[in-house]
């Protein structure tokens, strides 16, 4: 099963075109959730009115605003129960799959025993230099690579559950908020190891910068997130499957 975790503020100009881009998948076998975090704008009301009542498509509006870690993490396990061998898509609310093929060039890659993808971006806006849409550089520490993993991101559940609940956390326990693609995809890149992670190379993600973008309103507190905490917090351990598969996750309730 591919479960999709799709995060959203103020998607309004966005969210139907993000929405669209699952429905026309030539695969059917998906579930999107849909985390609209407190939006001010009408995105839970597009969203619901695309959906048009697919029961795939679950649309949880929050009361208050938590943050894409909080909604990738806790939030998505609580109503989407995943399973060890679900994939879990990030698509999120202002970007959009740009092949209706996608999900099936996804399950050719995890047919072949990967748990990891990433790869495959399209920025719409030209925000980064063409550098940082490269492969990892395994030769290096990943925690200093500040875009190394990005879209299209995707993974096992089973990998996903091993991030520590203690890493998705300032030191003084408060959840982070961003840099959600760093925190939770550089470990499971680490404990993954270059053999199970996959680049994709065809363009299947495309991806908005715009004003509200969390890229661009928050650039200079991931950087220093990057630099002053993540980068100095302990790598993880390459893992076999069977040690994956064993870990209970101990993600604490917020």
């Amino acid at each position: 099963m591919y479960k999709v975790i799709t995060t959203c503020y103020n998607c309004e100009a966005f969210i139907k075109k993000c929405i669209e881009s699952l429905l026309c998948q030539k695969r059917s076998d998906w579930e999107m959730y849909i985390f609209d975090d407190a939006s001010t704008d009408k995105s839970f009301e597009v969203a619901t009115k695309v959906a048009n009542g697919d029961s795939r498509i679950k649309i949880i509006k929050n009361k208050k605003n938590k943050g894409a870690v909080y909604n990738k993490t806790y939030n998505f396990v609580s109503h989407a129960k995943p399973k060890d061998e679900d994939v879990i898509v990030t698509l999120d609310g202002d970007d959009y799959l740009g092949s209706p093929y996608a999900l099936c060039y996804l399950d050719k890659i995890y047919s072949k025993d990967y748990w990891l993808t990433y790869g495959g971006l399209v920025c719409l806006e030209e925000f980064f230099s063409s550098d940082l849409r490269k492969p990892i550089d395994w030769s290096k520490s990943l925690r200093n690579q500040m875009f190394c993993i990005t879209h299209l991101r995707s993974h096992k559940f089973f990998l996903y559950k091993n991030v520590k609940d203690k890493d998705l956390r300032h030191r003084n326990g408060k959840l982070f908020k961003i840099p959600e693609d760093i925190i939770l995809n550089v470990p499971m890149a680490e404990m993954a190891g270059k053999n199970k992670c996959f680049f994709i190379t065809p363009k299947l993600y495309y991806h908005r910068y715009h004003s509200n973008s969390d890229t661009i309103k928050n650039f200079d507190h991931r950087a220093d997130v990057v630099k002053n905490d993540i980068s100095f917090r302990e790598a993880y351990h390459k893992k076999t499957k069977q040690q994956l598969l064993d870990w209970e996750c101990d993600w604490s309730i917020v």
